[in-house]
């Protein structure tokens, strides 16, 4: 048996959907969110691709996720709304959400949406590459914290309080491609560590300690009790905090007192309404160009721009299929057995 398969992504795609439709998810929902993961894995990103997916039917399966749900605007204040995601894949709730924002920057120059009851969202980076394409700048963060929850401990802290409390931005330049930075505010998000487990590969240090608060490489520890490390220390801890507040502060409707919380907040800008179209491209552009003009230091071939990796990723990866490890493949390939799913043929 090969170590590790290569799959078309339009395979991919077919097969992950079959495997949420057969666990319950409509059909349009289980498209989305295959699309969603597939580029994901594309774009170098597996962590949020479809080794995902045991997860998200085992969700469906204990009720945990309502694959049936469908996210709505529950409240709106000018150019403000809040979505109820009803639970149902977090990937179809996210871009619903996001058009909602898209829609008030329209008329009003931003817009800015909280998504409550939004389950995993999948790649962050995604969303602002959908809104720098049709011409906007846009933020997101996802905050989840609460005692023992998530996999990181607060700078100087021996308990998991918070989740990777990812944040993503985009920046759209006309006649080049935009500008992405997508990351989590630990050291390294967890779906990385899933891959590395899948292939039985050793963590790199300083990505995790275990359940002593031992610095470890062995992937285990952390399922064992261990914790992520934040991202430059206070630093990143800081930022782990605030998109939690933010994401229960703007998405709470009665009082908790539990120290639990989560939610999703999305912003979206409409650059022409802050200066003329013109004078902003050329500034732009002209930033970037003397940001890759600078030499590279030694060990780097050039500097790269935030998002061009995963446009380098998407690229080759299109030509020559998603890796896919043997291990993941197996788990996929039995719990589509038990759905009644076709597994696809690898070569």
């Amino acid at each position: 048996m090969a170590e590790t398969y290569f799959i078309a992504a339009p395979t991919l795609e077919a097969y992950a959907t079959d495997i949420l439709v057969a666990a319950g998810t409509p059909q349009v929902t289980a498209q989305h969110a295959a699309e969603h993961m597939v580029l994901a894995s594309l774009s170098g990103h597996d962590s949020h691709g479809v080794i995902r997916i045991p997860y998200y039917v085992e969700s469906i399966e204990d009720g945990t996720y309502n694959a049936a749900g469908q996210p709505m605007v529950v409240h709106t204040a000018g150019a403000v709304s809040v979505v109820d995601g009803e639970n149902t894949l977090g990937q179809y709730t996210a871009s619903f959400g996001l058009e909602v924002a898209l829609k008030h920057a329209a008329r009003y120059g931003i817009g800015a949406v909280a998504l409550r009851r939004c389950t995993h969202t999948g790649r962050l980076g995604h969303y602002p590459e959908v809104a720098a394409e049709r011409g906007y700048i846009s933020l997101l963060t996802v905050g989840y914290a609460g005692p023992g929850v998530g996999g990181m401990a607060p700078f100087g802290g021996a308990r998991r309080q918070f989740g990777t409390n990812p944040w993503a931005l985009g920046i759209p330049v006309d006649s080049q491609p935009p500008v992405i930075a997508d990351f989590a505010t630990t050291v390294v998000a967890e779906g990385k560590l899933q891959v590395a487990r899948a292939k039985g590969e050793p963590l790199p240090p300083g990505y995790i300690v275990d359940a002593q608060g031992n610095p470890s490489t062995n992937v285990h520890d952390f399922y064992d009790g261990g914790m992520l490390l934040p991202m430059g220390g206070h630093k990143g801890s800081a930022l782990a905090l605030i998109a939690a507040l933010l994401g229960a502060g703007l998405t709470a409707d009665e009082p908790v007192t539990t120290g639990h919380g989560n939610g999703v907040f999305i912003m979206a800008l409409d650059p022409a309404a802050f200066a003329p179209h013109d004078a902003a491209t050329a500034t732009l552009a002209g930033m970037l160009e003397s940001v890759k003009a600078v030499p590279p230091a030694a060990g780097f071939d050039e500097v790269l721009l935030p998002g061009e990796p995963e446009r380098r990723s998407r690229e080759e990866r299109r030509r020559t299929g998603i890796p896919m490890p043997a291990r993941t493949w197996e788990v996929l390939g039995a719990l589509a057995q038990r759905l009644g799913v076709t597994v696809p043929e690898t070569s």
